[in-house]
């Protein structure tokens, strides 16, 4: 144990591989597949991930900044990165000394990255809104954005793409009508040039709309295990924060415990401490309030397969659970806690498994 973490984020490289397999496979041949590792691959290790990715046939890897793009090609990772957010028109002489693909929406990007552009071709996608309002052209724009890009030297036209306000089980029907006019300017465009590729597809588009899969396909929910739809997947969860536990107290009942006193133990009770809180990525919301007329909602962690309740505030670097329920339990035992991955600290150190 003393050569051990206290707190730690435990990943399965293998899980990740076999849903990397599993949506390469659902994909079928003629899409591919952009393995999506903006925010550190959501917490998951984004030089990792992409590295795997790569190596396992995907088309590239997709980032949301150049700052993340810097940080693949640091690592050595020379597969194609795609930008998948319009940089700033200051930062176009990067775009291009980091070789990446990058997402266009405007003319001052376009005509910085043709200025910027030097022995070879900076790579664009344009990008179009429809309906989510982040960035992105009207369709109607296109035309003329069309006729910008051809009177600039030094760029290279090469995907047009599209990012739907679609969630599954909301407006499944209004995500078809926009998929389709999609794919309809996509078409004309194509004659404009014939090997533009075409992408929309995320992975609820993906599993809800397969017939939109098109040419390239931006995953990555199904890549870390999760699935918004109501569609089957053989999907693993590759993600789980653990912590030991460093002390153990056993709480007569009636003894109020925690931050405000406002948790009140409804019996005997074993409460063990983790040196985990919100600092570290869980819920700041109390997991049981002292008084109430209601179901309190719970959080709770895993001990050996058993259900931990938290108990009490989550601190900032601590957290109460009611360890009653587990027979023998002991300091330093793994508890394996609820967090939302991208909220996980960086601090925290990654295990690869």
């Amino acid at each position: 144990m003393s050569a051990s973490p206290l707190k730690w984020v435990e990943i399965n490289l293998a899980a990740i591989r076999g849903n990397l397999r599993w949506a390469m496979g659902a994909l079928g041949r003629g899409t591919g597949l952009l393995a999506v590792v903006k925010a550190d691959a959501y917490g998951h290790g984004a030089v990792e991930v992409a590295r795997l990715a790569l190596a396992a046939g995907a088309a590239g890897a997709g980032v949301l900044t150049l700052a993340e793009a810097a940080e693949l090609r640091r690592a050595g990772i020379r597969g194609r990165i795609l930008v998948m957010s319009p940089p700033l028109p200051g930062e176009a002489a990067e775009a291009a000394r980091l070789d990446v693909d990058v997402t266009v929406d405007n003319a001052p990007l376009a005509r910085a990255l043709s200025k910027a552009a030097r022995r070879r071709k900076v790579r664009v996608h344009l990008d179009l809104d429809y309906g989510l309002g982040r960035w992105g052209l009207p369709p109607r724009e296109l035309p003329a954005f069309q006729r910008l890009l051809d009177r600039l030297p030094g760029l290279e036209t090469a995907g047009l793409s599209a990012h739907l306000d679609y969630v599954p089980g909301k407006n499944a029907v209004e995500a078809e009508d926009k998929l389709r006019h999609f794919a309809r300017v996509a078409e004309t465009a194509r004659a404009w040039r014939p090997t533009l590729e075409r992408h929309v597809a995320n992975s609820s588009i993906l599993l809800d709309f397969p017939h939109r899969r098109m040419d390239l396909a931006r995953v990555g929910n199904l890549l870390y295990g999760i699935n918004r739809t109501s569609k089957a997947a053989p999907l693993k969860n590759p993600f789980a924060l653990k912590a030991r536990v460093i002390s153990l107290k056993t709480v007569g009942k009636g003894r109020s415990i925690g931050y405000a006193s406002e948790y009140l133990a409804p019996r005997r009770m074993t409460v063990a401490a983790l040196p985990a809180g919100y600092a570290d990525g869980l819920a700041m919301e109390p997991a049981e309030r002292f008084i109430g007329f209601m179901s309190p909602f719970h959080y709770y962690g895993r001990l050996r397969g058993r259900k931990v309740p938290f108990v009490g505030r989550v601190g900032i670097s601590h957290v109460l659970v009611d360890v009653s329920g587990v027979p023998g339990v002991r300091v330093g035992d793994e508890v394996t806690l609820p967090v939302r991955r991208t909220a996980a600290s960086s601090r925290l150190p990654r295990i690869y498994t």
